[in-house]
Parts: structure tokens; sequence; C-alpha cells
């Protein structure tokens, strides 16, 4: 027995090793987002089932989680061709994005008449202002998930920002993340990443237009 065995089967078979890094982080992207989403569909199915729904909710939260900092990172990949400062931080990776892709590029007058002079039929795209906000609020909320459990200790280790809260649940000082009970949505935790997801790949729709001849 084998962990990576190619048995030649191809209908039960993955095949990876052929991308390129565009195609690399856009089927990372798409692969924890869509299994997330088939996660919370068996959670509906399974309603009744508190085991399921108890349990399905840490891998849910950190594919979604990974999602949106590779959607982040593809972003900046196709703008500038190089890999996004920030780490797993997704405010840091946000804000570089909004100050560098959005207002340096997206919205700046001069890249835009940069574009003119090379886009045969120039299409011109806007971005709503409160979008951006609301995408950034959403970010915030997400990895300062388990903040107000630890108001006394206001260490930013107490804070998600390596990726870490969702994935172990205890931190290194071996002490929990959460330290009481809480509720979430399933339908309303899909609907937030949906919207951050669907702005996140307008922005790479956006970049990607302006940049191609």
């Amino acid at each position: 027995m084998k962990i990576f065995n190619d048995t030649g089967k191809i209908k039960q078979s993955a095949y990876f090793g052929w991308q390129d890094k565009d195609s690399a982080l856009y089927g990372l992207r798409e692969g924890y987002k869509n299994s997330a989403d088939e996660l919370v569909n068996i959670v509906l199915k399974n309603e009744n089932n508190i085991m399921i729904r108890d349990t399905y909710i840490f891998p849910v939260l950190f594919s979604y989680r990974h999602s949106i900092e590779i959607s982040l990172k593809l972003i900046y990949l196709r703008a500038t061709g190089k890999i996004l400062s920030g780490g797993h931080n997704l405010l840091t990776l946000w804000d570089n994005i909004k100050k560098e892709i959005i207002d340096g590029m997206i919205c700046s007058e001069e890249f835009i008449e940069q574009v003119k002079d090379y886009k045969a039929n120039f299409v011109s795209y806007s971005l709503d202002q409160k979008d951006m906000v609301k995408i950034r609020s959403l970010l915030k909320e997400l990895q300062e998930a388990n903040q107000q459990d630890n108001e006394v200790n206001k260490n930013s280790k107490q804070i998600d920002q390596n990726a870490e809260v969702w994935r172990y649940l205890i931190n290194n000082d071996n002490i929990l993340y959460f330290k009481k009970g809480h509720f979430v949505d399933y339908i309303e935790l899909k609907m937030g990443i949906d919207f951050i997801y669907e702005k996140l790949d307008y922005i790479y729709h956006i970049i990607a237009e302006y940049l191609s001849s």
C-alpha cells in the first residue's frame, strides 16, 4: 500500500504538476472554495446530525479562508508577476491589494491612460468603494473571529494572522482559541464568503482585461 500511487485508473485519479503559476493558484483557489461549498451542502442535507454540524465548521472555515487568501495572491500575481507579501494575514494582504492594485492601477487615471495606448477596444471598469470597505470589514471579522474570547490577553498572536485558528483550535501556548460557545449559521457564512469571493473575482477580471493586449 502507498499514499501516492499511480494506478493508471484515470477516473479515480488526480493529475497535478502540469500547471503554470497562474493556473496553479487558480486551481487551488477553486479547489478550496468548491470543497468548502460541498461540505456546507452536506451539513445542510444532514441538518439533524449534530456531529456533522459541529465538526465540519473547521474544515469549512479553513478552506474558505484559504481560498480568499489565494484569491488575493492570484490578483497580485496577475497584476505584477510577483508573490504578494503579507504571509497569511488577510488584512495585510488586502491592504496591499487596495493600495497597489486597486488605487495604484484600476482607479489610477495615469494607469488607465497607459492601458488605452495599447488596448484596441478599451472598456472602462469601475469599483464600488462601499464594496471595498465591506470586503475589508468581512476580512477583519474572519481574521479576528476569536478576538472577543481573548479580551484579557491583547497579544496579537491570539488573532488569526497566520491561519491557525481553524486548523488547530489550540495555540502554541496550549491555550484554546475559543473559550466559550459560539453559533455560526452555515447559510449566512456562505453568503458572506460568496460576497468576498465574487468581488475579488471581479477585481481579478478587471486587471486581467486591462493587462491583456
